[in-house]
């Protein structure tokens, strides 16, 4: 039974705390194609326990199928619903609740509110509780199933076929925000490309290298001044993280050889203060090179866009009728 979709509440991207900070991505995921599992924060008589296992579902589904999940703000979102379409009390002992419902899912361009792809599948679960039976249910649900697979299949296929058409207008995109100063959020627009796109990707790869090279020569003074604050407070992990973002071959280089002896001399104290024997192999060291190889400057600019993206903040959603978008 296939009714129409309303999520009346607001949706909040990965709004289960037990969730949120393993859900952010990681550098690894970046190249991949994304699909970000999002829920809203109530969905009708659902237990929350089941809800949270109806998002642990998703994580799965995303997880087994190769999917990757880098963003707090996702364009593409992969999202469910569970319609319990009969409940009966069994007549045995003890008596147990045994439910039949429908888990759809769908995948979403939130951005342009266009539904990708949908599946509807039938399970039931049977249990003491009403909790109990909902989880037996969508723990029925296969991610690896023939129908599931297909319906991802068809939803990554849309993302490729979105990004194939729509290259040139992101790249402007991030040039425009290049040109506000927004180099984080540019180099994390472009590095989110998925790698099977290979042309725009490729093409996405050759932007980024001068907004990265001016990120890093404008960006530099503000890392100095961070890691001067850090030294100041005594915070030596701090200093170290400013420093190392600074390459050679910028203004600020010198400066931070600088401060790097006195991180060191600092921490000598530490060390010594504390009883613990330091070789010089420890010692902080900044960058000697600056990334020259492709390899390397995509993995800087994965780190980049995995910073930037770990400084958002979660954004509220609001899915309403999403089966008529």
């Amino acid at each position: 039974m296939k009714n129409k979709l309303i999520i009346l509440l607001s949706v909040f991207l990965l709004s289960a705390p037990t969730y949120a900070q393993n859900d952010l991505g990681t550098i690894d995921d970046y190249g991949r194609i994304a699909m970000t599992p999002v829920l809203p924060k109530t969905m009708g008589d659902m237990p929350e326990n089941s809800r949270r296992k109806l998002m642990s579902k998703l994580q799965q589904v995303v997880s087994k199928n190769e999917l990757g999940g880098v963003a707090i703000q996702p364009q593409f979102i992969i999202t469910a619903t569970v319609d319990v379409t009969s409940k009966d009390i069994t007549s045995t002992a003890p008596p147990m609740v045994a439910m039949r419902m429908e888990i759809t899912m769908y995948i979403i361009d939130y951005v342009n509110k266009t539904t990708f792809a949908s599946v509807t599948v039938s399970t039931k679960g049977v249990g003491k509780t009403d909790t109990k039976a909902y989880n037996a249910g969508i723990k029925n649900l296969n991610p690896k199933s023939s129908k599931v697979r297909s319906f991802i299949k068809t939803g990554k296929n849309k993302i490729i076929e979105y990004y194939n058409t729509q290259c040139d207008v992101i790249i402007k995109e991030a040039q425009t925000l290049e040109k506000q100063a927004k180099y984080e959020e540019a180099i994390h627009k472009l590095i989110t490309i998925p790698e099977v796109c290979q042309e725009c990707y490729f093409k996405a790869m050759d932007a980024i290298d001068p907004i990265y090279k001016k990120m890093i020569g404008e960006t530099c003074g503000d890392d100095i001044t961070a890691a001067k604050t850090a030294l100041e407070n005594n915070n030596i992990e701090d200093a170290k993280k400013y420093l190392s973002k600074i390459q050679p071959g910028t203004d600020c280089y010198d400066a931070a050889v600088d401060l790097a002896k006195q991180v060191n001399t600092m921490q000598a104290e530490v060390n010594e203060e504390e009883g613990i024997e330091q070789s010089g192999s420890e010692e902080f060291v900044l960058q000697a090179t600056a990334p020259a190889t492709r390899e390397e400057k995509v993995a800087a600019y994965k780190q980049t866009g995995h910073e930037y993206n770990q400084s958002q903040t979660q954004e509220e959603y609001n899915v309403e009728s999403v089966d008529e978008w």
